[in-house]
């Protein structure tokens, strides 16, 4: 099977599954192939692609462009409730730095964001899917607020930190890492904190962050008495997303 046709085809096509388009709400609109894979046949040479950190409000991108690397990440999506969201925003006015609230997806990360190369992406998505149909579906607790920063200290982060009510998170991240290890990409953080991450802002803040810390968690803990539902986030899914293919995968 050529690249081409495999690119076009490589999503899943079984009925419990689902495959979303990135960057668009029609389900029905095909994503266009990325250029750098649209040329690839007979092409000796690809251009650098330097990204300009002004595009992206001074991020730094992590790695370079490559070509046959794609960007991948597997996660868990958080969609917060309209009280939950207008207290992310509240933390925006209490905070020293200029920070800014994520304006992608609000997620739960479970890798690290890995590099996948071409050739592996068809047998990945199919062991991930394998993956999530052994896995029970499983409730996770929001407890505090937390600071993080990049292994890079080009970003640091507030997240609310999440409990594994059961064990079962823990449990797929062990398999997923021991899955990771045969393609040699790096497992999870050892000492990992699953998270969701809602405010972000340049350089290494993490000592200023800090010194909010107990306080944004008191106002936590006070939101969650007044919004009990949104103590708890009940998962069935896990997604997938390589380059701009994004998936999500029911659990059992």
């Amino acid at each position: 099977m050529s690249g081409l046709r495999l690119i076009s085809t490589y999503s899943s096509d079984s009925e419990d599954d689902e495959v979303v388009k990135a960057n668009s709400n029609k389900s029905s609109e095909r994503l266009p192939l990325p250029v750098s894979i649209a040329t690839w046949k007979g092409v000796p040479h690809h251009e650098e692609i330097n990204d300009d950190p002004l595009e992206h409000d001074g991020r730094i991108r992590n790695f370079k462009h490559e070509r046959g690397n794609w960007a991948t990440l597997v996660y868990i999506n958080y969609e917060p409730s309209e009280a939950m969201l207008l207290w992310m925003l509240s933390v925006l006015e209490k905070v020293t730095v200029k920070c800014n609230i994520f304006a992608e997806q609000f997620h739960i990360s479970v890798t690290r964001t890995l590099t996948l190369k071409f050739h592996w992406i068809e047998s990945f998505v199919e062991e991930i899917k394998k993956l999530c149909e052994q896995t029970d579906q499983f409730t996770l607790e929001l407890l505090n607020v937390r600071a993080y920063c990049n292994e890079e200290r080009t970003r640091t982060f507030l997240g609310i930190e999440c409990r594994d009510c059961k064990g079962t998170l823990a449990h797929f991240v062990k398999d997923l890492n021991n899955f990771l290890a045969e393609y040699n990409l790096p497992p999870f953080y050892e000492d990992s904190s699953y998270h969701i991450s809602f405010v972000w802002c340049l350089g290494d803040e993490i000592a200023s962050l800090n010194n909010l810390i107990p306080s944004l968690t008191i106002k936590l803990n006070q939101f969650l008495v007044d919004n009990a539902e949104d103590r708890y986030i009940y998962i069935n899914k896990v997604h997938l997303k390589i380059a701009n293919k994004l998936y999500a995968f029911k659990l059992r």
